[in-house]
């Protein structure tokens, strides 16, 4: 009967041992959700200031690129006209020499300001590309991680219940013996 009595708080002690570390898991397992929302909060928030830096970046420096080279384009047309009255008037070769070159001048300016537009539009797509990937990362594994905490809690709160099966058969059992062994106690008490 010591025995079983002891066999029956092993049990109960196990048990409450199972109780604790599920709601571990459970607390850790909430810990991970909130912590999988601020990463979630975290990217989407940095999406949001990302496209909009973008978009300023895009509104700002095509605009003002697109101011510059709308003024050179006018300055360009105006210089060829020059360019051609002076040849037409060929009184002035000097000036038209003068102007050609101001106009090749231009010209140089407003492709470099075309490649300056280029490189800024790949580097803010690159950048973009590069955050989206580190925090894309971050939230699979992240994710990976909540998905192994609820398995480990659903097989401890499978284990916790089989044991509570186990302990509530075996005290069936004790109780039966105890019966069996105090209606033996008896029969021989009455025999004698």
């Amino acid at each position: 009967a010591k025995k079983l009595e002891a066999r029956n708080n092993e049990a109960e002690d196990a048990l409450r041992a199972r109780n604790a570390e599920i709601s571990n898991l459970k607390n850790d397992l909430v810990t991970s959700d909130k912590s999988k929302k601020m990463y979630e909060d975290e990217l989407n928030e940095l999406r949001a200031t990302q496209e909009g830096a973008e978009a300023a970046a895009l509104a700002l420096s095509p605009q003002a690129d697109n101011d510059k080279l709308k003024r050179l384009e006018v300055d360009n047309s105006n210089l060829k006209a020059k360019v051609e009255q002076l040849e037409s008037g060929a009184s002035e070769g000097g000036r038209a020499a003068e102007l050609e070159k101001e106009l090749a001048d231009k010209n140089t300016e407003v492709s470099k300001l075309q490649n300056d537009k280029e490189k800024l539009e790949a580097y803010t797509k690159k950048t973009l590309q590069k955050f989206q990937e580190k925090y894309l990362v971050a939230l699979q594994d992240c994710k990976a991680k909540l998905k192994e905490k609820h398995d480990k809690i659903e097989a401890l709160e499978m284990r916790s219940a089989n044991e509570k099966m186990a302990q509530k058969r075996e005290e069936r059992l004790l109780s039966s013996a105890i019966y069996e062994l105090g209606l033996g106690i008896m029969q021989n008490r009455l025999k004698h």
